[in-house]
């Protein structure tokens, strides 16, 4: 049966749809019995004939669900990707590699169509013992940089795909998340929207949000940023009236900014400082926020 591999290829090949497809549901009882050790499978990896990529996909993923990682095809599956560039085939080995090989293979499984996308980081959180700790890989996804092939929307759906597993990603695990990504310099593209996507999934994150993340990202200042400060803004607005202790920690201009882009932060910044002012507070005047809140925002 070893022998009637190539055989069975190139009956694939040759064959209509209905014919591949009742070789695919007949090959799982055969592709375990003759195991990832078979030297005739392995060499069939190694030089597959055009056309047959599905049904190889196929070997391989019954090959590597059948038990612990083999060496021999290990190397084969390895092999195969740097002879097609298909990452689809290191979805199934990419939790039993180095940290470093899978950190610079994550672009290429981001870039995956999403079913392969999903498959690929569910094994790589759920192996035992994991290549990246939960939050080494949602860091590691950040550093990604978009090409014309993976798009920043791409990788912020994987991020998303990441933090769905909630068994995984608790409100602690967020919480360390969050805090490793403020670390970095410079400041990921994509953290901010990364914040609102915990407050959304762990609202018990907002004072944490508040008074550790936002308070640190002004000390970062993060209106330096673009990107960064649009999803401040978003954030505040997001957890109002708490973020208002926040809110007032900016200098006068950039509080100025962010009323302006956001209109509606005006009338709880106003009662703020009303009820601050009755204490003896002296902050920014309520004539100019009053004023800002009445504008069009601004570039």
């Amino acid at each position: 049966r070893h022998a009637l591999l190539n055989d069975l290829l190139q009956t694939y090949v040759q064959s209509p749809q209905h014919v591949r497809s009742a070789i695919h549901s007949s090959i799982t009882d055969m592709i375990r019995a003759i195991g990832p050790e078979s030297p005739q499978l392995l060499e069939i990896l190694n030089d597959s004939p055009p056309g047959a990529e599905l049904l190889i996909l196929a070997f391989v993923r019954t090959l590597t669900d059948s038990g612990g990682p083999h060496h021999k095809l290990n190397m084969a599956i390895k092999g195969m990707y740097s002879r097609t560039s298909d990452a689809r085939c290191m979805i199934y080995i990419c939790a039993s590699l180095p940290r470093a090989e899978v950190e610079s293979l994550l672009p290429r499984l981001v870039a995956l169509p999403p079913v392969g996308v999903k498959a690929a980081l569910q094994r790589l959180l759920h192996s035992r013992p994991p290549p990246l700790k939960p939050q080494e890989l949602i860091l590691a996804l950040h550093k990604i940089t978009p090409t014309k092939e993976l798009s920043m929307k791409k990788v912020a759906e994987a991020i998303d795909a990441c933090f769905n597993d909630k068994a995984i990603f608790t409100t602690q695990v967020l919480a360390v998340v969050l805090q490793q990504l403020l670390d970095q310099n410079p400041l990921p593209t994509l953290y901010m929207r990364t914040v609102l996507l915990s407050l959304k999934l762990s609202p018990g994150l907002t004072d944490f949000v508040i008074d550790v993340i936002l308070h640190r990202l002004i000390l970062k200042q993060v209106w330096l940023l673009p990107t960064l400060w649009e999803g401040f803004i978003k954030c505040c607005r997001t957890t109002l009236p708490r973020s208002l202790r926040v809110l007032v920690q900016l200098p006068r201009n950039r509080l100025e900014d962010a009323v302006a882009k956001s209109p509606d932060l005006a009338p709880p910044l106003e009662n703020y400082f009303r009820q601050q002012q009755a204490q003896g507070f002296k902050g920014p005047s309520l004539a100019a926020l009053g004023s800002l809140g009445s504008r069009p925002d601004r570039d």
